[in-house]
């Protein structure tokens, strides 16, 4: 048999040498693959877990952002179709003295709201909030008119709608006989309303205000008449005397609803109609066991609640504006005097015994509130309190872990209080 030609000897030795990889070396590169692997995971598992905490802080920062939008807007409404304050107001005919929260009506209070925080991440921070209540026209800001007001048969008052204004219009109320306005009315005038106890009302004509309390509603067949309480009761024209009160027909009187809303941050972890919201937070709320972080359950919520006339919250009205809310800090400057427009400070506390509420011209508003999760081991600056908050501890004590925390603030100011030169 003839020799191979020296090509073919060099292909087969070609062949012969790159039959594969023996068993070290496979077993070499699935080790570096391996080690390769597991990096890449670390990597794409740390930058997830960044994005995930990044996003909760954006989410926070945006629900922040909405909540402070809402109670600057109460703030800026605050006085709207209603008195600065009903104590001083000489445009007031029927100046109450019952019930208590409407016989000390006023547009903005700033009060102490470190009662509320108890049981919260707040109290272990030694963090004290303010709390505000404001008073106007914030939920129907429409003017309804009235074509009759009379003695009531079981007392009080009764008032008797123009349903053929623009404004009655808006709000849904109809002359069609076949309908009824019932449910219209209720829920602009009697909305979560107790015993009953409604809302409060304001009657204006010829520049003078009488204010009373919604006691019952009725609109059956195209109407609307709403029952008005007798305490406080409404004055009427007299003949030789005051030219303050109802006139005998009680026609063409303007008629405005005084909302009174309060804004504090609480717990809201045991409340019912947020069950689902912290079932969760440590076994609270349902849902069996939880699983969140303990700090979880001493979360605070920056709340909205309206009022009715005694100061009692009004059933169903309780609602959530801001979660994981931190801090809530007010200041307030107003008019030097009456005759004196120049502004200054207050430093006087702005509650219901504050008798210069008219003078009142802008609002500064500071709200903080936190990242869902801690994610911070140390704080930022020194001391406690309202000032200057970075971070919040979320431990036992107040202290690590901290969970970083944004703040908002703006200056508001308090357009309808600035007629009140008196």
């Amino acid at each position: 048999m003839p020799a191979p030609f020296p090509f073919q000897q060099a292909w087969r030795g070609r062949c012969h040498a790159s039959a594969g990889f023996t068993l070290v070396e496979l077993m070499v590169a699935m080790t570096g693959g391996l080690f390769l692997s597991i990096i890449v995971f670390a990597l794409s598992r740390d930058a997830s877990r960044f994005y995930q905490r990044e996003s909760r802080v954006a989410n926070a920062t945006l629900a922040g952002v909405s909540g402070f939008e809402r109670l600057s807007a109460d703030v800026a409404r605050a006085g709207h179709l209603a008195t600065p304050n009903i104590q001083q107001d000489p445009h007031v005919c029927n100046r109450p003295a019952a019930p208590p929260f409407l016989a000390t009506l006023r547009a903005l209070q700033i009060g102490d709201g470190t009662t509320a925080r108890a049981g919260t991440e707040l109290a272990t921070a030694n963090i004290s909030p303010k709390q505000l209540v404001i008073a106007g026209a914030l939920n129907t800001p429409e003017v309804l008119i009235t074509s009759s007001i009379g003695p009531a048969a079981g007392g009080g008052w009764q008032v008797t709608l123009n349903l053929s204004t623009p404004a009655a219009s808006r709000l849904g109320l109809t002359t069609d006989a076949t309908k009824d306005n019932s449910a219209v009315l209720s829920s602009i005038f009697m909305a979560g309303a107790v015993a009953p106890v409604g809302r409060i009302v304001r009657l204006r004509a010829n520049g003078m205000d009488q204010y009373a309390v919604v006691s019952g509603v009725a609109g059956n067949a195209g109407t609307a008449v709403i029952t008005l309480a007798g305490a406080p009761a409404l004055q009427r024209l007299t003949s030789g005397g005051t030219q303050c009160g109802i006139d005998d027909l009680g026609q063409g009187y303007a008629l405005s609803v005084i909302d009174v809303v309060q804004y504090n941050i609480r717990s809201m972890v045991g409340n019912a109609a947020y069950a689902d919201l912290f079932k969760a937070s440590s076994g609270q709320g349902t849902g069996g066991v939880g699983t969140a972080p303990a700090y979880e359950a001493k979360r605070a919520e920056l709340v909205r609640v309206e009022l009715d006339s005694s100061g009692a919250p009004i059933a169903d009205t309780l609602e959530i504006v801001s979660e994981y809310a931190v801090d809530l800090q007010a200041s307030a400057w107003g008019a030097t005097s009456a005759t004196d427009p120049a502004l200054v400070r207050l430093n006087a506390t702005i509650d219901n015994t504050y008798n210069f509420t008219q003078l009142l011209r802008g609002v500064h508003l500071r709200l903080s509130v936190r990242s869902r999760e801690a994610d911070r081991e140390g704080p930022i600056g020194v001391g406690g309190g309202s000032a200057d908050i970075y971070r919040i501890g979320l431990g036992p004590s107040g202290g690590a872990p901290y969970a970083r925390v944004r703040t908002f603030q703006s200056d508001i100011p308090l357009r309808n209080l600035e007629g009140g030169n008196w």
